[in-house]
């Protein structure tokens, strides 16, 4: 029997190729990059994931070196509580739903997952140039063809499976973007996680593993913008911010900072076709306004490898695997957006209001969107 091809070492495609081989199910992971290096930020993987994770036994590395989070809160910009549970709201939530949200370096993740891969294939320097669909075939840069029981285009935002599916489309500007940092020197508690919404600009992020601190802060502006002066640029984006935010990013070394345009796409109601499907970005792309953009990734994985490992590597697998995450993931990724705009208000009496509406919101309230975003939905056959 063909493997079941995988087109993407993301987080998605790795969590997927160590389910299925944990299940017995034979899996190449094709991956254009020459080596998996150790880029990227930080992430959360919430409790949905987690859970997730538990389920495909690929949990346990991840529990051993990930910060535990607290719950996370919203702040204006001079530190203030916006919006945060209680210490016994979040005690309580965090018991009834069975797991902790872990902080972790992306480059912790992939290495926990390669590290996981048992007989699945990780084949390096292999980028994909076309697929198939119907066939479950790609082409590679070299010109070599490979063939898959099934395909799935893990890909990411500009997923080359996604074009031959769907057609080429270009992703969405948000309207901000982001920069990134890892420090070393955390000026806050070991396990905070939060975000500080300011005018048209947003600094958060959570502690990772090693106590370090993963930080982001957004900022209005057009895409494709460059920065000549890196320190200065992020000076000025973080002078309205408490004193701890601009500790944390002036002890970041500038070449750990990186910055990226805030991109999604629309939801879409096709993710698959004959024996091919999509997974993670490449199926839904979000901005990371909720920090699921990882998670839910992790639950399509397990969906996909529940449903394979049921009704084998067969087109009927992947549509029932769509009909299932589609609903789910999509609302994530309209949630996501909604909330980025909002976030980034940037005129004083917009941000006045925005602030004071969020103040209003019952602590209540957001116990229950992270009840309904923790919990993690049964695959169903």
């Amino acid at each position: 029997m063909d493997p079941v091809l995988i087109a993407g070492a993301g987080i998605g495609g790795l969590t997927l190729a160590a389910g299925l081989a944990g299940r017995g199910i034979p899996a190449v992971v094709l991956e254009q990059a020459e080596q998996l290096a150790p880029v990227g930020a930080g992430l959360t993987v919430q409790p949905n994931a987690l859970m997730a994770l538990r389920r495909l036994g690929l949990a346990a590395p991840f529990e051993a070196v990930g910060a535990r989070l607290s719950t996370a809160a919203v702040y204006d910009a001079r530190g203030r509580v916006l919006l945060q549970p209680s210490p016994a709201q979040a005690d309580a939530l965090l018991a009834e739903i069975g797991a902790p949200t872990l902080g972790l370096h992306r480059a912790t993740i992939h290495q926990v997952l390669v590290g996981q891969l048992g007989t699945s294939e990780l084949r390096l320097a292999s980028a994909v140039t076309a697929a198939d669909p119907d066939q479950a075939t790609v082409t590679l840069a070299n010109g070599q063809e490979v063939r898959g029981s099934v395909l799935v285009g893990a890909d990411g935002l500009r997923s080359t499976v996604r074009t031959a599916l769907l057609g080429a489309q270009a992703p969405t500007y948000s309207g901000y973007y982001c920069w990134r940092g890892v420090t070393d020197a955390n000026p806050l508690p070991s396990d905070w996680i939060g975000e500080i919404w300011g005018a048209g600009r947003r600094f958060g992020g959570c502690v990772i593993d090693g106590d370090r601190l993963y930080w982001f802060l957004c900022a209005n502006g057009p895409a494709g913008g460059k920065d000549s002066d890196v320190r200065a640029a992020l000076t000025r984006a973080t002078a309205e911010f408490p004193d701890y935010v601009r500790q944390a990013v002036r002890d970041t070394p500038v070449s750990a900072v990186r910055r990226d345009d805030i991109r999604d796409r629309p939801p879409v109601t096709q993710w698959g076709r004959g024996r091919t499907t999509l997974l993670g970005d490449a199926a839904h792309p979000m901005t990371p306004n909720l920090g699921q953009g990882a998670c839910q990734a992790i639950e399509d994985a397990l969906a996909l490898t529940d449903l394979i490992t049921e009704h084998g590597p067969t087109p009927d697998a992947l549509r029932r695997y769509e009909r299932f995450r589609r609903p789910r993931a999509n609302a994530v990724v309209k949630a996501a957006h909604q909330l980025g705009r909002i976030a980034h208000w940037s005129t004083p009496t917009r941000t006045r209001v925005r602030n004071t509406l969020v103040r209003l919101i019952p602590a209540s309230v957001l116990v229950r969107q992270l009840r309904a975003s923790w919990r993690l939905p049964e695959t169903t056959s």
